[in-house]
């Protein structure tokens, strides 16, 4: 069995979660959906089996859709999540993996422009591969791969980060995040 190596807190980061199993990062995720409006952009990173796509499911239900319907995009780049007929007002999720791509003409190809809209809300994981197709007003997490199924996830400054880190599970206060399963809260750096 290869052992993997803890990665280091993200510097800087608004909000810092250690979860202690996928259910909890996708009710993180869940909790952070409730929180999306229309023309917000996710930017996902981290690496590879570090939780991105199991946070997305979370985001898709707390967007009220159903998170089965979530599958990583790597070979397709782009999967597209509908409004339920219930709610035809409700955005258009767009979700992106730029693990392929290299590059703002890359994504440009994909007419990100036109994908990352007032009317949805983009989710992108590999976002660092292109960040600079990205909007400055992101909300920006990296995920971390801490140990077996525990993640540590991190808001990072931009965009609405602030008022998202304000309404997500108390820094600090393990008890605040049971909600996410009894997940660790703690401050980031």
């Amino acid at each position: 069995m290869t052992r993997r190596r803890q990665a280091p807190a993200a510097p800087g980061a608004l909000w810092t979660l250690i979860t202690g199993s996928p259910e909890d990062t996708e009710a993180i995720g869940e909790q952070l959906g409730r929180l999306l409006r229309p023309g917000d952009v996710v930017a996902l990173d981290g690496e590879l089996g570090g939780g991105k796509t199991t946070l997305v499911r979370g985001l898709v239900r707390g967007l009220g859709r159903d998170p089965a319907q979530v599958k990583s995009p790597t070979f397709v780049l782009v999967r597209e999540y509908p409004p339920a007929r219930q709610a035809p007002d409700a955005p258009l999720i767009v979700h992106v993996d730029a693990y392929r791509l290299q590059g703002a003409a890359a994504a440009m190809a994909l007419d990100l422009e036109w994908l990352m809209n007032p009317r949805t809300i983009t989710i992108v994981e590999w976002a660092e591969r292109i960040a600079d197709a990205l909007p400055e007003a992101r909300i920006a997490m990296r995920l971390d791969y801490v140990q077996a199924a525990r993640r540590r996830l991190s808001l990072l400054p931009g965009g609405r980060a602030a008022a998202v880190a304000d309404a997500l599970p108390a820094a600090g206060s393990a008890s605040d995040a049971a909600d996410a399963g009894g997940a660790d809260a703690s401050a980031g750096d």
